[in-house]
């Protein structure tokens, strides 16, 4: 008889339901887009007051990805063509490429036989991207923070499937 957990028996069901939560987290917001407002005005909407004379435009996780492949894809041009001015500050939005490695392991272990090697790979892919996403949302702590669902989201999804990978690991070692 089979006593492995619902999770063990069901880790590709699970996995796929994790890649619908991922998607709907790239529709919500992740960050804002600061646009200077002096106080006196209103932020109108969907512009939301962040601090001071700043106000704030929503951005989905599908919007902020997009502008960070089209630095890298200039980056890459710039390169290529010789005019690459050797700045460093452009090459450490490739930390924010790693919220993005999730989506192609799960589709890697839903597809392919799983081995313990690509389970390790799985886990150290959500490690990196808990750590990249926690650290896109500390940089923007503020009071508007909590509008940010998207990045919440995203943020929950990947401590869960951390503690879901180890836990299928455990128990399929144990096996």
């Amino acid at each position: 008889m089979n006593d492995s957990p619902w999770f063990v028996k069901h880790k590709n069901i699970l996995r796929g339901m994790i890649l619908l939560l991922l998607i709907i987290s790239l529709v919500g917001p992740w960050a804002f887009d600061k646009i200077n407002v002096p106080a006196k005005y209103t932020c109108s909407a969907p512009n939301v007051r962040l601090y001071g004379d700043f106000c704030g435009l929503p951005m989905s996780g599908i919007q902020i990805f997009g502008w960070f492949f089209g630095g890298i894809f200039y980056m890459f041009l710039e390169i290529i063509r010789g005019t690459f001015a050797g700045r460093s500050r452009e090459l450490i939005i490739v930390i924010y490429i790693l919220p993005l490695i999730p989506f192609f392991t799960i589709l890697l272990s839903i597809w392919k036989k799983e081995t313990r090697q690509l389970r390790k790979i799985n886990l150290v892919a959500w490690i990196l991207a808990f750590l990249s996403t926690l650290t896109l949302f500390i940089l923007q702590i503020n009071h508007q923070a909590i509008r940010l669902w998207g990045l919440w989201l995203y943020i929950v999804v990947t401590v869960s499937m951390i503690i879901i990978e180890i836990s299928i690991m455990k128990k399929t070692e144990n096996l």
